[in-house]
């Protein structure tokens, strides 16, 4: 499948579980979700692995972080807003929200 295809096909099944999508901006094949645990002081993973979308949205939040969940049925969605941490480290994206998660 060439990859015009490919990212329709994806922007369809992104569209089915959010309507409210209207473009993939990026993508990462592969990825899996960690929480850090602070009591801890380690990560946790959160069963969540698939291919990661960052996707602009026709209503707020304009962007989000969507992962196609190969693992469960459950796919992980979080809205990007101005009062995120974000930061690149090696192959990890972290972010950190004004409560904590």
């Amino acid at each position: 499948m060439d990859l015009t295809k490919r990212r329709q096909a994806n922007l369809s099944v992104l569209r089915r579980h959010d309507a409210a999508v209207s473009e993939i901006v990026d993508l990462a094949t592969y990825v899996v979700v960690y929480n850090f645990d602070p009591e801890r002081q380690a990560w946790a993973r959160r069963g969540v692995e698939g291919t990661l979308f960052v996707v602009r949205r026709a209503v707020a939040p304009w962007y989000s972080l969507v992962v196609l969940n190969r693992l469960a049925l459950e796919n992980f969605t979080v809205g990007l807003s101005p009062s995120m941490e974000i930061q690149t480290t090696g192959n990890y994206l972290i972010y950190r929200t004004p409560l904590g998660g």
